[in-house]
Protein backbone atom coordinates (compact mmCIF):
# COMPACT_ATOMS: atom_id res chain seq x y z
CA UNK A 1 0.00 0.00 0.00
CA UNK A 2 2.92 2.29 -1.34
CA UNK A 3 1.56 6.09 -2.10
CA UNK A 4 3.35 8.75 -3.88
CA UNK A 5 3.15 12.82 -2.51
CA UNK A 6 -0.09 14.55 -3.13
CA UNK A 7 0.49 18.44 -3.98
CA UNK A 8 -2.97 18.66 -3.73
CA UNK A 9 -6.08 16.64 -2.05
CA UNK A 10 -8.91 19.23 -2.52
CA UNK A 11 -10.86 19.26 -6.00
CA UNK A 12 -13.23 21.80 -7.48
CA UNK A 13 -14.05 20.39 -10.56
CA UNK A 14 -17.48 19.36 -10.07
CA UNK A 15 -20.74 20.58 -12.32
CA UNK A 16 -22.77 20.41 -9.44
CA UNK A 17 -20.66 22.11 -7.21
CA UNK A 18 -19.74 25.39 -9.28
CA UNK A 19 -23.68 25.99 -9.17
CA UNK A 20 -22.92 27.09 -5.47
CA UNK A 21 -21.06 30.30 -6.50
CA UNK A 22 -24.51 31.65 -7.98
CA UNK A 23 -25.56 31.48 -4.31
CA UNK A 24 -22.60 32.90 -3.23
CA UNK A 25 -20.34 30.21 -2.04
CA UNK A 26 -17.47 28.61 -3.42
CA UNK A 27 -16.97 24.73 -2.93
CA UNK A 28 -14.11 22.18 -2.38
CA UNK A 29 -14.27 18.42 -2.39
CA UNK A 30 -12.27 15.56 -1.12
CA UNK A 31 -12.46 12.60 -3.49
CA UNK A 32 -11.43 9.47 -2.15
CA UNK A 33 -11.63 5.64 -3.41
CA UNK A 34 -14.97 4.54 -2.12
CA UNK A 35 -15.72 1.29 -0.47
CA UNK A 36 -13.21 -1.13 -0.63
CA UNK A 37 -11.41 -0.56 -3.48
CA UNK A 38 -8.43 0.21 -1.66
CA UNK A 39 -8.46 -3.06 -0.13
CA UNK A 40 -9.81 -1.21 3.41
CA UNK A 41 -13.63 -0.25 3.56
CA UNK A 42 -13.86 3.49 3.95
CA UNK A 43 -17.73 3.08 3.51
CA UNK A 44 -18.04 0.80 6.76
CA UNK A 45 -22.42 1.16 5.59
CA UNK A 46 -22.49 1.31 2.10
CA UNK A 47 -25.14 -1.09 0.47
CA UNK A 48 -25.05 -3.10 -2.35
CA UNK A 49 -27.11 -0.60 -4.08
CA UNK A 50 -24.66 2.08 -2.90
CA UNK A 51 -21.38 0.67 -4.01
CA UNK A 52 -23.17 -0.40 -7.44
CA UNK A 53 -24.75 3.02 -8.22
CA UNK A 54 -21.84 5.29 -6.45
CA UNK A 55 -20.82 8.24 -8.48
CA UNK A 56 -16.96 7.73 -8.20
CA UNK A 57 -16.59 6.40 -11.79
CA UNK A 58 -18.90 9.57 -13.08
CA UNK A 59 -17.55 13.14 -14.42
CA UNK A 60 -13.84 13.51 -14.25
CA UNK A 61 -14.46 10.10 -12.61
CA UNK A 62 -14.32 8.06 -15.58
CA UNK A 63 -10.75 8.41 -16.41
CA UNK A 64 -7.72 6.10 -15.57
CA UNK A 65 -5.41 8.64 -14.19
CA UNK A 66 -8.29 10.26 -12.06
CA UNK A 67 -8.96 6.83 -10.31
CA UNK A 68 -5.27 5.87 -10.06
CA UNK A 69 -5.13 9.80 -8.04
CA UNK A 70 -8.33 8.51 -5.51
CA UNK A 71 -6.57 5.68 -4.82
CA UNK A 72 -3.34 7.22 -4.05
CA UNK A 73 -4.59 9.49 -1.66
CA UNK A 74 -6.66 7.08 -0.05
CA UNK A 75 -3.16 5.17 0.06
CA UNK A 76 -1.76 8.63 2.06
CA UNK A 77 -4.72 8.59 4.29
CA UNK A 78 -4.37 4.88 5.66
CA UNK A 79 -0.32 4.72 5.60
CA UNK A 80 0.11 8.36 6.88
CA UNK A 81 -3.40 9.93 8.56
CA UNK A 82 -1.01 12.92 10.69
CA UNK A 83 0.58 14.10 7.49
CA UNK A 84 -2.76 13.75 5.39
CA UNK A 85 -4.70 15.97 7.73
CA UNK A 86 -2.28 18.43 8.07
CA UNK A 87 -1.91 18.58 4.60
CA UNK A 88 -5.74 18.99 4.27
CA UNK A 89 -5.53 21.66 6.51
CA UNK A 90 -3.17 23.51 5.02
CA UNK A 91 -5.22 23.43 1.77
CA UNK A 92 -8.53 24.25 3.93
CA UNK A 93 -6.81 27.67 5.08
CA UNK A 94 -5.70 28.22 1.87
CA UNK A 95 -8.73 27.71 0.10
CA UNK A 96 -10.75 29.89 2.48
CA UNK A 97 -8.01 32.96 1.47
CA UNK A 98 -9.19 32.23 -2.43
CA UNK A 99 -13.00 31.83 -1.95
CA UNK A 100 -12.39 35.29 -0.08
CA UNK A 101 -10.46 36.95 -2.86
CA UNK A 102 -13.29 36.07 -4.81
CA UNK A 103 -15.97 37.48 -2.59
CA UNK A 104 -17.40 34.16 -2.27
CA UNK A 105 -17.74 32.12 1.69
CA UNK A 106 -15.91 29.06 1.31
CA UNK A 107 -17.93 25.47 1.90
CA UNK A 108 -16.19 21.85 2.04
CA UNK A 109 -17.09 18.49 1.32
CA UNK A 110 -14.54 16.27 2.78
CA UNK A 111 -16.30 12.58 1.99
CA UNK A 112 -17.49 13.14 -1.64
CA UNK A 113 -16.51 9.15 -2.23
CA UNK A 114 -16.31 8.18 1.43
CA UNK A 115 -17.74 8.07 4.63
CA UNK A 116 -15.34 9.06 7.27
CA UNK A 117 -15.88 10.20 10.33
CA UNK A 118 -13.26 13.21 9.44
CA UNK A 119 -14.53 14.83 12.65
CA UNK A 120 -13.45 12.61 14.87
CA UNK A 121 -9.79 13.04 13.73
CA UNK A 122 -7.51 15.74 15.89
CA UNK A 123 -4.84 17.46 13.86
CA UNK A 124 -3.54 19.92 16.30
CA UNK A 125 -4.23 20.44 20.18
CA UNK A 126 -6.57 18.07 19.88
CA UNK A 127 -8.48 19.63 17.51
CA UNK A 128 -10.53 18.49 14.61
CA UNK A 129 -10.01 20.63 11.21
CA UNK A 130 -13.84 22.23 11.63
CA UNK A 131 -12.56 22.83 14.90
CA UNK A 132 -9.06 24.60 13.53
CA UNK A 133 -11.86 26.19 11.00
CA UNK A 134 -14.39 27.54 12.47
CA UNK A 135 -15.44 30.00 9.74
CA UNK A 136 -15.47 27.50 7.32
CA UNK A 137 -18.62 25.64 6.24
CA UNK A 138 -18.33 21.59 6.04
CA UNK A 139 -20.90 19.37 4.96
CA UNK A 140 -21.38 16.07 3.40
CA UNK A 141 -23.68 12.79 3.53
CA UNK A 142 -23.70 10.09 5.91
CA UNK A 143 -24.84 6.44 5.75
CA UNK A 144 -23.65 6.21 9.37
CA UNK A 145 -26.55 7.24 11.86
CA UNK A 146 -24.11 7.22 15.36
CA UNK A 147 -22.22 10.38 13.55
CA UNK A 148 -25.83 12.00 13.71
CA UNK A 149 -26.52 11.33 16.44
CA UNK A 150 -23.53 13.13 18.45
CA UNK A 151 -22.86 16.88 18.94
CA UNK A 152 -21.10 17.66 15.71
CA UNK A 153 -18.69 20.66 15.46
CA UNK A 154 -21.31 23.79 14.75
CA UNK A 155 -19.99 24.85 11.02
CA UNK A 156 -20.35 20.71 10.45
CA UNK A 157 -23.54 20.09 8.64
CA UNK A 158 -24.36 16.26 7.87
CA UNK A 159 -27.34 14.83 5.91
CA UNK A 160 -28.78 11.22 5.99
CA UNK A 161 -28.29 8.88 2.68
CA UNK A 162 -31.16 6.58 2.45
CA UNK A 163 -30.07 2.69 0.98
CA UNK A 164 -32.00 -0.48 0.22
CA UNK A 165 -31.31 -1.38 3.70
CA UNK A 166 -31.23 1.07 6.06
CA UNK A 167 -35.21 1.22 6.63
CA UNK A 168 -34.66 0.99 10.29
CA UNK A 169 -32.52 3.85 10.42
CA UNK A 170 -34.54 5.90 8.53
CA UNK A 171 -37.29 5.09 11.06
CA UNK A 172 -35.23 6.66 13.59
CA UNK A 173 -34.27 9.67 11.79
CA UNK A 174 -37.83 11.16 11.06
CA UNK A 175 -38.73 11.58 14.13
CA UNK A 176 -35.52 14.19 14.36
CA UNK A 177 -34.79 17.49 12.37
CA UNK A 178 -32.24 15.43 10.27
CA UNK A 179 -32.63 15.48 6.51
CA UNK A 180 -32.28 12.43 4.54
CA UNK A 181 -31.20 12.72 0.92
CA UNK A 182 -33.23 10.09 -1.37
CA UNK A 183 -32.45 9.32 -5.10
CA UNK A 184 -35.36 8.80 -7.47
CA UNK A 185 -36.39 7.42 -10.28
CA UNK A 186 -38.60 9.61 -12.14
CA UNK A 187 -40.04 13.30 -11.17
CA UNK A 188 -39.44 14.19 -7.35
CA UNK A 189 -42.62 14.38 -5.51
CA UNK A 190 -43.90 16.99 -3.73
CA UNK A 191 -43.88 14.10 -0.18
CA UNK A 192 -42.28 11.51 0.62
CA UNK A 193 -42.06 9.26 4.12
CA UNK A 194 -44.59 12.42 5.44
CA UNK A 195 -42.20 14.95 4.66
CA UNK A 196 -41.38 17.60 1.90
CA UNK A 197 -39.31 16.78 -0.64
CA UNK A 198 -36.80 19.46 -2.12
CA UNK A 199 -34.77 19.33 -4.80
CA UNK A 200 -31.07 18.40 -3.83
CA UNK A 201 -30.25 18.92 -7.79
CA UNK A 202 -30.28 22.81 -8.04
CA UNK A 203 -26.88 23.16 -5.67
CA UNK A 204 -24.60 21.06 -3.32
CA UNK A 205 -25.38 23.33 -0.56
CA UNK A 206 -26.79 20.92 1.51
CA UNK A 207 -26.56 23.06 4.83
CA UNK A 208 -28.91 25.75 3.06
CA UNK A 209 -31.85 23.59 2.85
CA UNK A 210 -34.63 23.44 5.66
CA UNK A 211 -34.45 20.83 8.79
CA UNK A 212 -36.96 17.93 8.47
CA UNK A 213 -36.92 17.37 4.46
CA UNK A 214 -36.14 14.52 1.96
CA UNK A 215 -33.54 16.05 -0.17
CA UNK A 216 -34.98 14.67 -3.64
CA UNK A 217 -31.38 13.38 -6.00
CA UNK A 218 -32.30 12.54 -9.71
CA UNK A 219 -31.13 8.86 -10.78
CA UNK A 220 -27.12 9.31 -12.52
CA UNK A 221 -25.20 7.02 -14.46
CA UNK A 222 -25.36 3.05 -13.38
CA UNK A 223 -28.03 4.32 -10.84
CA UNK A 224 -30.55 4.33 -14.04
CA UNK A 225 -30.27 0.47 -13.96
CA UNK A 226 -30.66 -0.09 -10.72
CA UNK A 227 -32.81 -3.32 -9.29
CA UNK A 228 -31.40 -3.25 -5.72
CA UNK A 229 -34.26 -0.82 -4.07
CA UNK A 230 -31.67 1.72 -3.42
CA UNK A 231 -33.26 3.76 -5.84
CA UNK A 232 -37.02 4.66 -5.14
CA UNK A 233 -39.22 4.63 -8.57
CA UNK A 234 -41.81 7.07 -8.03
CA UNK A 235 -43.83 5.69 -11.01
Amino acid sequence: MEYKPQKRLLGVNNTKMLKSIELGYLTAILHLAPHKLSGVNICPKASVGCSMACLNTSGRGRFEFTQKSRLNKTYYFLKDRQKFLLQLDNEVKNFKKRAIKKGLKPAIRLNGTSDLPFERYPIKDGKNIMELNPDITFYDYTKIKNRMTVELPKNYHLTFSKSESNDNEIKELLTTAFNIAVVFNGSLPKTYLGRDVVDGDISDLRFLEPKGVIVGLATKGIAKTDKTGFVVNVN
